[in-house]
């Protein structure tokens, strides 16, 4: 189907305001050519968002991936650019450049690692790297985890360059910078929340705007969904993408005092991500320390289609995380930071992918509707970009052709063809249903098994 870019003065709709809306709404604000309208059923930053959380990882490493190795260069400059707008209102960074440490096993660097440290010296950024050579050298560097190498991720190099952003805050900051631009936010389960797109009666292809759970219809001339992983529910996508559980827990401050300021001064680090898929953060000024796994997920698919929705603790207050997770979580932890098997875990949740077909963005036109765009297939690893990922986007809503409009553009893959992001291909491609009845691995763990396996610290 054509699309026709927007013109001047047309009205865009765009749906949802986590990562991606925002974004977008922001620079298309830019452009002072539109009126730009934010639906969301929550305010913001909306508290089952993917986007909403204490921090995410700002990486480069991508190893052959170097499409998002350079567009996280461009952002990084934003974010120091974020920090000191922050700073001149008397505000805390947003971003935190501790580094990103990333360690292999089997005394050697696996593949994602060693392409991860070629192609950013190839691409001229190679004194962000340092390398350790020795297992010692990363012992010295960072005794907290002589533990975890001694049981064998003995391999690794940090990337100076990165580090973590706290993911709501920069929402926040966002959002703010959008409304100082005159975008218009219409949020609420009611009125803001999106029942489903509207057509023209006389055109059942051309999307003419949104009716919300009000029963009110919104006209627009385009429509943005920016629906993260709600998104394969609200439309047709043809199998692209999928909504995906990934667990992440969370150790509360631990008595002793000097565990805790050894943990408050970690670098994001990768376990042998693209083998075990585990990561972690620096304890935070909150007292909380964040490890997650990003692997192939769980699915929670709805009756009516067996679509994967989200399963949030929204709408699901007592959800946690599957037994079989927390079990994973533990033995991990045991041999890459044994301090933890002293302590109860103090949270768990789901956070939700929209997981793309083959790890890539899908942000394009719908094939099947005309005024349609749709942003989302993160995969896991979109946050990074919130500074500049919006500026892409308005590329393909005004029909400019970019490299990224090429990468992202929609793809008609068969679910067979299926495969994970480069820090995932060694994963197993095995997604269980979430909470499944008689399936032991996948029930949800209880308050009583987040407690501590020996005696605390």
């Amino acid at each position: 189907m054509t699309y026709t870019p927007p013109s001047k003065g047309n009205k865009i709709i765009i749906v949802g305001g986590g990562c991606f809306g925002l974004s977008t709404a922001y620079a298309l604000s830019l452009k002072n050519k539109y009126d730009i309208y934010v639906y969301d059923r929550q305010e913001i930053p909306a508290p089952d968002a993917a986007s909403s959380d204490i921090n995410k990882i700002v990486r480069m490493d991508y190893a052959n991936d170097t499409l998002y190795m350079h567009l996280t260069i461009e952002a990084l400059t934003m974010w120091h650019q974020w920090n000191q707008e922050r700073a001149e209102s008397n505000q805390t960074p947003v971003f935190h450049p501790t580094g990103v440490l990333l360690l292999s096993g089997k005394d050697k660097l696996s593949d994602f690692e060693s392409n991860c440290i070629k192609n950013i010296r190839e691409a001229g950024y190679g004194h962000y790297i340092t390398e350790y050579k020795t297992p010692k050298e990363i012992v010295t560097a960072f005794p907290q985890f002589e533990q975890a190498v001694a049981n064998g991720f003995n391999t690794g190099y940090l990337n100076k360059a990165g580090g973590w952003c706290n993911s709501s805050e920069a929402v926040k900051h966002i959002y703010n910078k959008c409304i100082e631009n005159g975008v218009q936010f219409i949020l609420g389960e009611e009125r803001g929340c999106m029942e489903k797109l509207c057509f023209d009666p006389a055109n059942p292809e051309r999307v003419v705007g949104i009716q919300t759970m009000d029963k009110e219809i919104h006209y627009a001339d385009r429509v943005v969904l920016t629906t993260g992983s709600w998104t394969a529910g609200l439309v047709n996508m043809h199998n692209q993408v999928v909504a995906s559980g990934q667990q992440v827990i969370h150790f509360a401050a631990p008595h002793d005092t000097q565990l805790r300021t050894s943990w408050e001064n970690l670098p994001v680090w990768c376990g042998d991500l693209s083998n075990t898929g585990f990561y972690g953060f620096p304890m935070n000024s909150d007292g909380k320390m964040k490890i997650g796994k990003h692997h192939s997920g769980y699915l929670n698919p709805r009756e009516l289609d067996g679509v994967s929705v989200p399963r949030t603790q929204v709408t699901h207050t007592t959800d946690t995380v599957p037994i079989g997770a927390l079990r994973e979580f533990r033995q991990f932890l045991s041999k890459f930071l044994p301090e933890t098997s002293a302590l109860d875990v103090s949270f768990g949740r789901m956070c939700w992918y929209s997981d793309s077909i083959d790890g890539d963005f899908v942000i394009s036109p719908h094939p099947d509707y005309q005024n349609l765009i749709v942003a989302t297939g993160d995969s896991g690893h979109g946050l990074k970009f919130i500074p500049i990922l919006g500026f892409k986007i308005r590329d393909i809503i005004e029909g400019i052709d970019t490299v990224y409009s090429r990468a992202w553009k929609w793809r008609d893959m068969e679910t067979q063809d299926t495969k994970l992001d480069g820090l995932r291909a060694d994963a197993l491609l095995q997604r269980l249903v979430f909470d499944e009845p008689n399936n032991e691995a996948a029930r949800m763990a209880t308050l009583d098994e987040f407690k501590a396996s020996r005696p605390r610290l």
